[in-house]
Formats: structure tokens, sequence, C-alpha cells
């Protein structure tokens, strides 16, 4: 009876729907049909508890590849980050860490008890009483598609199943979470921000608490739509919360496409729109140059990047920045050349140059370029090579000759990414085994570096040596670009401690030598809470003479536009001065109409009383 009453529903909604809505509604009809409790049980699974007035919206099952993943779990028995393997769902609990230590190309739901309560992008902190769902490649999407704040899950682990349930109370649920999110930041920048404008703050709040009251009146489609409408309003209050300011660098790294001075004028204007005020330009990337270059030419390397054979953007990107009074860095890649394979590629580097190639340790003998499996297949060259630091040295002190550029971005300074010394294969994916490095290393202190056991005051002694040649580069370039008026910034990651054993990236040197002016740390997670504690930590152990610009990668992790909000006010209540966002390709419409409602629009001015 109850179907027959739904179908005659979803008829008189059909015909009288726009043509536009015809779909939903008939995922309405087929999806949001109250279920009675002993059809919400499938194979013996007790799911989580839903009250008989409960209705369920949405319901989905997906195999879990793992839980606790390891090396061996991952199909591939690479040491990929946090061992979540391609297009895998993994489960983490509290007893793998504290972290899952994922990288950003996946999608993470954190729950408590039975219920999602946050999505972050990777390396979520793990609850004590719940766990995280982490997927990649078709599992993300699986998790983008099903879960939601407040969705039901339950771990078959009879099936090593997971079965989602996303319910009218699970709207509920996320309104009231968003809701109270407003709220908090409301209070906390009370006293913050003087003369802010609160009005339209407080008018949306008060619409979405109405709204969300009136959805608990009962369970129809009216209750269901209000639930979703006070998300909404709540979302839109805090697009109102936090305002623009001043003196905050407002930045974007951008790999440009244009081909014409044309496109890039129409993409200025819309980053001028959008409240930008400083370019991270990607110049020298994947061992190519965008503009044409006699370094390269005289190494007999690739004299531009072919795509933009013809002209000369770079030029054309600086001129028209400053048209804009916007500053223009460039973003360049160090220590890595991309994923072309180097004998496709006449001109490539280590076509050319393959003493050059870093290598691991198991292919230490090899006399063919070595690629990293988990870093895009690709290829790095070595910083212990003085030939190689030269090289780069030259080539960023012709781009600063040459064009009036405001920064040098440094990226990639670091080795590739290497299991820790403990890992059981830490030979296949620790770096730094090249020829230069191991006869300079061993002419130091007597030992190759391929017969040290790790954890051993050897090892230590190979790991400092290593770091000292990222910092040596470092240093070079900030003396090669002293009395040149040009900023130097560089990539790095926020968790210190991982750094230097998996990168062997001492940033915390280079800040407290004055090596670099500005720091740029990844904060390649959605996770409120560790995007704090990693700023938190890479303050604390930065010079204050050193500027931090955190790189924002919501719209990469394809994050909601309420987490890109709420990682500025994390880096406004840290003192922190200002933002980079990740990346130019991926500020999604959702993203950058948040961005200009109020935090990037001048009209929606304040003063900073911090």
């Amino acid at each position: 009876m109850k179907r027959y009453f739904a179908i005659v529903l979803f008829l008189v909604l059909l015909i009288n729907a726009p043509a536009h809505a015809a779909k939903d509604a008939l995922l309405q009809v087929s999806d949001t049909t109250p279920l009675k409790l002993e059809e919400q049980s499938e194979s013996g699974v007790e799911y989580a508890k839903l009250s008989k007035k409960d209705r369920i919206i949405a319901k989905s099952s997906r195999k879990i590849d793992a839980i606790y993943p390891s090396t061996k779990t991952n199909k591939l028995g690479i040491s990929f980050p946090g061992n979540r393997g391609p297009n895998q769902l993994v489960i983490y609990k509290r007893e793998y860490g504290r972290r899952t230590l994922t990288n950003e190309f996946g999608k993470e739901a954190v729950v408590v008890g039975d219920t999602v309560v946050r999505l972050t992008g990777a390396d979520s902190i793990i609850p004590h009483d719940g766990f995280v769902i982490s997927g990649h490649g078709s599992a993300k999407k699986w998790i983008s598609d099903n879960l939601k704040v407040g969705t039901k899950v339950k771990i078959d682990t009879q099936n090593n199943v997971l079965h989602s349930f996303t319910t009218i109370n699970s709207y509920r649920y996320c309104a009231k979470v968003k809701i109270e999110e407003v709220e908090q930041i409301l209070e906390k920048t009370k006293k913050q921000y003087a003369n802010r404008d609160e009005k339209k703050v407080k008018e949306y709040l008060k619409k979405a608490r109405k709204q969300l009251k009136r959805s608990c009146a009962s369970n129809s489609n009216t209750s269901l739509q209000e639930a979703k409408n006070a998300i909404v309003s709540a979302q839109i209050a805090l697009s109102y919360t936090l305002p623009y300011l001043e003196n905050e660098l407002k930045g974007v790294w951008v790999r440009p496409t244009e081909k014409s001075e044309a496109e890039i004028e129409r993409t200025l204007n819309e980053m001028a729109q959008l409240g930008l005020n400083t370019i991270f330009l990607e110049t020298y990337f994947h061992g190519k140059t965008i503009f044409p270059s006699d370094t390269m030419r005289s190494y007999g390397f690739e004299g531009q990047n072919p795509n933009f054979k013809g002209f000369d953007p770079l030029s054309c990107w600086v001129r028209g920045a400053h048209k804009r009074n916007m500053t223009l860095h460039i973003w360049f890649e160090s220590f890595y050349i991309g994923n072309k394979l180097p004998q496709e590629d006449a001109y490539n580097i280590l076509a050319l140059r393959p003493a050059w190639g870093n290598r691991n340790k198991e292919n230490y003998r090899s006399n063919e370029p070595v690629a990293h499996i988990s870093e895009h297949r690709g290829y790095f060259i070595d910083p212990a090579n003085p030939e190689v630091v030269d090289f780069l040295t030259k080539l960023i002190l012709e781009i600063c000759a040459k064009y009036d550029i405001d920064g040098v971005n440094l990226d990639y300074v670091r080795y590739p990414v290497s299991a820790k010394a403990s890992s059981s294969n830490y030979s296949a994916s620790n770096w730094g085994y090249t020829p230069y490095a191991r006869e300079e290393f061993k002419s130091i202190y007597g030992v190759d570096p391929v017969d040290i056991a790790p954890n051993t005051s050897l090892w230590n002694k190979w790991d400092l040596y290593r770091q000292d040649r990222i910092t040596k580069y470092v240093a070079g370039i900030k003396d090669a670009l002293k009395d040149r008026g040009v900023v130097l910034s560089a990539v790095v990651f926020p968790d210190y401690k991982t750094s230097l054993e998996t990168k062997q990236q001492n940033w915390q040197r280079w800040s407290s030598y004055n090596y670099v002016d500005a720091l740029t740390p990844l904060v390649l997670t959605a996770d409120y809470n560790l995007a704090d504690s990693m700023l938190v930590e890479l303050k604390r152990k930065s010079s204050s003479k050193t500027k931090i610009y955190p790189g924002l990668f919501v719209g990469f992790m394809e994050g909601e536009s309420e987490d890109l909000l709420k990682q500025i006010h994390i880096i406004r209540n840290q003192n922190l001065e200002g933002i980079v966002l990740f990346d130019w390709a991926h500020m999604d419409k959702k993203y950058s109409d948040v961005l200009k409602t109020c935090v990037f629009a001048n009209q929606c001015r304040s003063e900073d009383k911090r």
C-alpha cells in the first residue's frame, strides 16, 4: 500500500515538475521509499540503529580491501602512503596509529560510533571511538557518491563489506553540525575583526535554525528539503563570517596552459576578479621551461617546452600581473623532471645526462634511469651532484636576469619520498644511492652507503649527508639571489619528523639560518584539527622572520567549499601571513563563489585586530 501511494505521489510530482527535475523525482521514488526495519538488514548484518520513523534516502555497499592496510594488502606490495593501494577502500582503526598518513589522491570519511562526522581529503586523524574510511580511484568515487556528514555506516567483518545508509536524519545531523560550526567561528572571531558586518551571518544563521526546526516536524519530502535548505543557509552564513583582510597574501599555484597573450589576459582578469593578489606560475616543470632558455640550450636540452613554442608566455604573465598590481613568483620544480620515459625524448635531461639521475638502493647498479613508482612513476635528479645544482642555479639566475619577477618558489626541494628505515622494503624506496653521492660519502666516512644498515650511527650520518645536500642547494640559491630584491620561498611538508626521515627536507634549518624568506607548507588534508596541529608545529619550529603561506589542497581533493573557509580561519587564527590555493586548474566555481562572497571580496573589508 505504501509503495502504491509513493508511486501516485511520484506521478503527481512528475506531471507538475519542470523537465530538469524529472530525473530527481525518479531517484526519490527508488531511493527514499521508507523501508521496514527487517528490510534494513541483509546477510544477517546488524546495521546502524535507525528509528522506525527515520527515512532511508540512499543506501550502498562496497567491498573492503583491507582493515589495517599494509604493503601485503595493497596488492602491488609497494609502500604507498598509508599503505592504501590503487582503487582500494580501506579502514583505519586507532590501533593503526594516530593518522592515516595517506596522500592527496583519495578521499576519507571520519566515523565516530556509526556516524560519518566529517569528510576529509587525506591524512585524517583516526578517532579513538571510531575509524576512518579511505578510498582511492573507484573507491574514492564511491565515498564521494555515498557518504555524507551524518551517514550511518556498518562494517560487516564476516563478509568484509562496508554498508552505508543516508537518512533524513543524516541531513538534519549535517545541518546541526554546520550551524554549530558557524556559531563557534563567529564567537572565536568576535574580537579578531573590528567593524565586521555580522548582519548577513546572523540573518542566514537564523534562517538555518528555523529550517532545521521545521525539518524535524515530520518525515515528509518537505521535511527533507527543509533539512537540505538548512545546510545551504548555514554554508552561506559561514561564507560571511570571515571578512576581507587588506594585507593578506592571497595566492594561487598555476600551471600555465594559455597559448597566447589574449588567453593569458583573460585568465588574469578572472584571477583579479576573484581577489587574488599573488601568482605562483609554474615556469620550470617536468624538466622543461615555458620560456625560451639559453641555459637549457647550452646544456643541449630542449630550449623551450614545445607547448609554448612561438611566443614567450612568462613575459606576458609578468607584464599582465604587474599591470593589475599582482605579484608574480616563479614556481620552480627543482629535482623532479617528470614521468616521461627518457628514452622517448632525445632532449630529456636524463637522456643526455644519465649520471644525473637519482637512484634507490635496490637499483644502485642500474645504468638506466630509475622511476619512483608512487610519485607518478616520475624521475628525479641528484641533489648531491654539483653539476645538477649548478645547472638549476644558472636557470634561476637566467629567469631573474630576463624577467621582472617578484619571487622564486622552490618546489621538489627534497629527495624522492622514501619509506622509513624500519620498513621491510626500505631498499626499494630509499633514495640517493647515486655514483657521485656514494663516492663522496665514502671519501668522508670510509663506507659505501649501500653497505650501511638502517638505524645505526652511520645510517644517521647518511641521513644527515642527504639533508645537507638539499640545504646546501637552498642556501646557494639564496646567496645567488641576494641584492636582487627577489623573495625566496620553498614548498615544504609541515610534519617535520616525517619530512626529515622520508624526504630529507630540513626546513627548520632553512628558516633558522634565513636561507628562505617564506615557506609554503602543503596542507594535504581537509581535516580541520590535523591542519591546525600541522601549522602550529610548523610555526613553532620556524623563525619569526620567516613568513608562512600555507598551501591549501581542498580544491584538488574535491573537498567542500566550507572546508576551504575553515582552513583560512585556522591560518588567520594563528596569525600567519596568507594562503596559496592549489591550484588554478581545480578552482571549481563552488570555491570561487564562496571566496568572492566575502573573504576575498574587497567590499567585505574588516579591520584585523590581531
